[in-house]
């Protein structure tokens, strides 16, 4: 006998949080420090031998060694955090926010972190060195020193294959597509793409050695995006999260990368995929649907019958630690010698690396806009820019910006004043801080970027002056942060408008929206976002997908035989009758009647076909058949056992959506020979059985996405994707609901026998798998029926719907 009330708090999801067993695993491309080797018995003149800069020849190939131009222009000594006689650690500079973030996981959590090394430095000379040249005992040292002191496990590389990974396919193809760029025609995507396979091989190989039951993986970022689905390969139920920081593009661009359908699947081995704004996660799903053809739903993605949820978690920083950064002893006196320098000017504050999507070109055109068009402000306000070295070395940008300021100068300035002052340099921590703290307004223009935390690190230095910040409209934090003024970075004149509002704002307005900017940074902070990072991952239904196996007859015969009371639940077009291109020819043979005769005569049976169809096709085949109940349209419309009349359950559900998905419908099937529309009384069906194959698929992933972008999330719909069929529906009905339906009318079941044969099935074993988590003690049979090409939640496969008819002949038989 089912426990009614369990049964009823099983139905009635809750969300709550669920209490991590084990650690916290976070794989990063590296780990958050510069590894310096100290080697008493090398001279420096053997050390520097050693040394080669990453530098690539007319042939595309490696001059030596390759080492980083990028790694020695990041290399930041700044504090050391541990040392031995032959290792010692230095912060590494860039990503503190990331780092801020897991590192604030150690308070409440197990953790541990998994990072290259990047290029290992001589303590000697401060410059990198071939990895071949580390010894096996140095390693293990830095191993052991890393793991005992900071619970981090390193990940040597080989020059070559670090190259062809982080800075060939990373930096050279990846990051500019993530970017809206392009990458060169010079970039060999092949041979890097490659390099990127084997090194992401071997983060998940290590993931894997160090996970254990109880642990949760998350990786970050689009260096490894492979590694998720590396590690389902080997481990398909431990629960992993992918993090991406970056912008993700459309599918427009995102669709010219040659590799593309590779790093989806690989994303989709995740259980949760999270990105900085709503924008790139739909653009994500966006990709999924147009190239690999999955289904969206409002939860997530639907890949090869797996549910990825997609979420949205912006990145905060360290507030506390920004702040301890602000009131640094050396913090004033380079802030009073800034004042000084500029004495009764005001001052804008820029900061950025110098690449092309950080809009530092378009900030300098505003500002020569501003005083071009604002002669009240001539001589009273400067432009303080300082950038650092980009991923992409593009000389012509920097040409184009040496010209503008020359040009900005030379018309607005003269030999006692500089208006535009550009510093191409890396400045210290305490530099950083002394000019946002002192700035009149900060100014942050970048065309495209993942959040931009620069954002809130001048929030946090203007905790006593209250200056505005001007935001581009195209970063993450725009989203976030409305209380600052957000401009679209290309159109000049409109940030030189917004650059003269703000030098105006009286002490008042800038208070206001100071304390909004200041109450947003101070609650979402790093250690927010990661601790919403653990609890999303730990929140994730657990599922039995990819443990299907063949059905056990006998099995079958025995519980069938030992349990009184048996219900069973079937498809009908792929599990009953085979799927035929006329779906007016699927009427049922002799033998499918009688065997739904002899199991629905048996007063222990409650049966049900529940299918998509409408409701006078199964009454028109089976509704004659005594006892046996009927659902169609996916449980739009019932009829009970012996009853002879249909209920709706479309009672209160807003259907008005009909006509424009219809429209959108007709619209595709007018450009696809051989498609045409079923419409049903609660859905609607786009049939392309008799298109060409191909043709018709990529049509159908087109009017997919053309749904999923219009309709579903902003009204009560979901859209299917059947065999050669795309169908939407009311999200409230579904073939599920017949199921909990007909299990809560009788409780005293002890076998549930069920069966289906695509996506629209899986909500009638979603709603049994939930029992069965539910600690519901009753014996299932979930089963598939076909050619298994896709993950399902039901336990059993059976190959064909008429070997499945056979064996219901086999159980009517037994009694």
């Amino acid at each position: 006998m089912i426990d009614s009330k369990k049964l009823s708090e099983i139905f009635q999801y809750k969300q709550k949080t669920n209490n991590l067993k084990g650690k916290v695993i976070n794989v990063v491309n590296q780990i958050p420090f510069n590894c310096y080797i100290t080697n008493a018995d090398n001279s420096d003149e053997k050390i520097i031998e050693r040394l080669n800069l990453a530098v690539r020849d007319d042939n595309g190939g490696l001059d030596s060694t390759p080492i980083s131009h990028i790694e020695r222009r990041r290399r930041s000594t700044v504090i050391a955090l541990g040392q031995t006689n032959v290792w010692q650690l230095k912060t590494r500079r860039g990503h503190s926010a990331m780092y801020a973030a897991l590192y604030s996981l150690k308070q409440n959590y197990n953790t541990l972190y998994i990072g290259g090394t990047g290029a290992i430095l001589s303590q000697q000379v401060k410059q990198p060195i071939e990895s071949n040249s580390i010894s096996d005992s140095d390693k293990e040292s830095l191993k052991h020193l890393l793991q005992a002191r900071h619970d981090m496990i390193p990940i040597f590389i080989d020059d070559k294959l670090s190259y062809g990974h982080y800075e060939g396919y990373s930096k050279q193809v990846l990051w500019p597509l993530m970017h809206y760029l392009m990458w060169s025609d010079k970039v060999d995507e092949l041979s890097f793409w490659e390099d990127y396979v084997k090194v992401n091989q071997i983060f998940a190989d290590e993931a894997i050695r160090n996970y254990q039951e109880g642990d949760i993986i998350w990786v970050h970022d689009y260096h490894l995006m492979l590694v998720p689905q590396m590690i389902r390969d080997v481990l398909p139920n431990a629960p992993v999260g992918l993090f991406v920081h970056t912008p993700f593009p459309s599918s427009e661009l995102f669709r010219c990368l040659p590799h593309r359908k590779e790093v989806l699947q690989g994303i989709l081995g995740a259980n949760v995929v999270a990105f900085q704004t709503y924008n790139y996660a739909r653009h994500f799903a966006s990709n999924c649907i147009r190239v690999l053809g999955c289904e969206y739903t409002p939860s997530g993605i639907l890949g090869n019958g797996t549910l990825i949820q997609i979420e949205v978690h912006p990145i905060g920083i360290d507030v506390d630690r920004t702040r301890h950064h602000c009131r640094s002893p050396g913090v004033a006196p380079k802030a009073k010698a800034i004042r000084e320098r500029y004495a009764g000017k005001k001052i804008i504050v820029g900061r950025d690396k110098l690449d092309p999507v950080k809009g530092v070109y378009q900030k300098l055109e505003a500002f020569e806009s501003f005083l071009n068009n604002y002669p009240e402000w001539h001589e009273k306000v400067v432009l303080i820019q300082v950038t650092s070295p980009g991923v992409l070395g593009s000389p012509e940008l920097e040409n184009k910006i040496t010209e503008i300021v020359a040009r900005i100068n030379s018309k607005h300035g003269s030999l006692e004043f500089t208006p535009a002052n550009m510093f191409n340099q890396h400045i210290d921590r305490d530099e950083y801080y002394a000019l946002l703290e002192v700035a009149d307004i900060g100014l942050v223009t970048p065309i495209i970027d993942g959040m931009n935390t620069a954002s809130f690190e001048y929030v946090v230095a203007q905790e006593d002056r209250h200056s505005p910040l001007i935001l581009s409209e195209f970063t993450g934090t725009a989203n976030s942060m409305s209380a600052a003024c957000i401009v679209n970075p290309w159109d000049c004149k409109e940030v030189a408008r917004a650059i003269a509002q703000c030098l105006s704002m009286n002490d008042e307005e800038k208070t206001l929206k100071y304390k909004q900017l200041h109450n947003f940074v101070n609650s979402h902070t790093a250690a927010y976002w990661a601790d919403s990072l653990i609890k999303c991952l730990l929140n994730v239904p657990k599922t039995s997908l990819g443990t299907t196996t063949s059905l056990d007859l006998s099995r079958v015969k025995i519980e069938y035989e030992n349990k009184k009371k048996r219900a069973f639940f079937f498809d009908y077009d792929g599990t009953l009758v085979p799927i035929r291109s006329e779906p007016d020819d699927a009427s049922p043979p002799q033998n499918v009647l009688d065997v739904l005769t002899d199991l629905a005569k048996d007063p222990n049976n409650i049966v049900w076909v529940i299918s998509g169809r409408k409701l006078e096709y199964l009454e028109k085949w089976l509704g004659h058949i005594p006892n046996l109940a009927l659902a169609s349209e996916h449980g739009c419309f019932i009829r009970d056992a012996g009853s002879k009349t249909a209920v709706s359950l479309l009672k209160d559900i807003d259907m008005s959506w009909k006509d424009d998905v219809k429209e959108i419908f007709e619209y595709y099937t007018e450009r696809t020979p051989g498609s045409f529309v079923e419409e049903k009384e609660c859905s609607i069906t786009w049939h392309y059985r008799k298109a060409d194959p191909k043709y018709g698929a990529f049509q159908a992933r087109e009017l997919q996405n053309h749904v999923e972008q219009n309709f579903v999330g902003k009204l009560p719909v979901e859209c299917l994707i059947g065999k050669m069929t795309v169908e939407v529906r009311p999200t409230l009905v579904n073939k599920g609901v017949i199921v909990k339906r007909a299990i809560t009318q009788n409780p005293d079941i002890e076998l549930i026998f069920c069966a289906g044969d695509d996506r629209t099935d899986e909500d009638m074993f979603h709603i049994l798998e939930r029992m069965e988590i539910g600690g519901i003690e009753l014996i299932q049979f979930t089963v598939f029926v076909g050619k298994l090409d896709r993950n399902t939640l039901a336990k059993w496969r059976v190959n064909s719907s008429k070997d499945f008819v056979a064996i219901l002949q086999a159980l009517t038989k037994q009694t």
